[in-house]
Parts: structure tokens; C-alpha cells; sequence
């Protein structure tokens, strides 16, 4: 059996998230590329460097959603190179959508943690 985390002993709490929601998936690997075009392997390593461990990412997920996000149009590989994927217009409106909904549900979440707006 492989797994993608490593192993934690029974009630020990790390403080990795794990991501399962197909969604956020896409919305890390569109933000991975909103400088400029890579390569599978190029988008795991910018996604490991910002993000180090803080997430519990399985990088095998990065191919299979690069062609989930063709298909939907929202990047692209340039036939100059066709191992690079790009954002496509559709992608970076896509990006700018994603991150003011997340910036509006972390903002939500922190006032009601805070007990904020009553």
C-alpha cells in the first residue's frame, strides 16, 4: 500500500491539510502557472516550494488535472512546446474568480471564529 502522507502516530494531529476537493486542486495547479508557462514537473516543484508541506497534495494528481483543464479550456500547450502548459484567458479569469472566492470564505470563516458580526 502506498500513501502520500507520511505516517502519524494514532491521535497525533499534523498540521498538513489534505486536499481531496477536485476544485482546489485545479485552483492550485491555475495558480502554480499564473506566471508563465511549465511543465508538469515544473508545476509540482513551484507548488513544493511555495507550499512546502501545508498541504497534503499527492503530486501523481498534477498530470490527470493539466488534462482535465484542457479539455475545459482553460490552459493550453503551445505547439512551440508542447510539454508546457500555459493559462488561456478563460484560465486567468477562471484564477482571478477562484481567489476572490476563497478570499471571501476565509474571511467569512475568521469572523466567525472571532465571533465577529453579532
Amino acid at each position: 500500500m502506498t500513501t502520500t502522507a507520511p505516517h502519524r502516530a494514532p491521535g497525533s494531529h499534523g498540521s498538513r491539510a489534505r486536499i481531496r476537493d477536485r476544485g482546489q486542486v485545479d485552483a492550485l495547479v491555475l495558480a502554480a502557472l499564473a506566471d508563465g508557462p511549465l511543465r508538469h514537473d515544473e508545476i509540482a516543484g513551484v507548488l513544493r516550494s511555495r507550499v512546502g508541506d501545508a498541504l497534503d497534495l499527492p503530486y501523481s494528481r498534477i498530470v490527470p488535472t493539466l488534462h482535465r483543464l484542457a479539455r475545459n479550456r482553460l490552459v493550453s500547450r503551445p505547439p512551440q512546446d508542447p510539454r508546457r502548459y500555459r493559462l488561456t484567458d478563460t484560465g486567468t479569469r477562471s484564477l482571478a474568480a477562484r481567489r476572490r472566492a476563497a478570499d471571501a470564505f476565509a474571511a467569512s470563516l475568521h469572523h466567525l471564529a472571532a465571533g465577529e458580526g453579532r
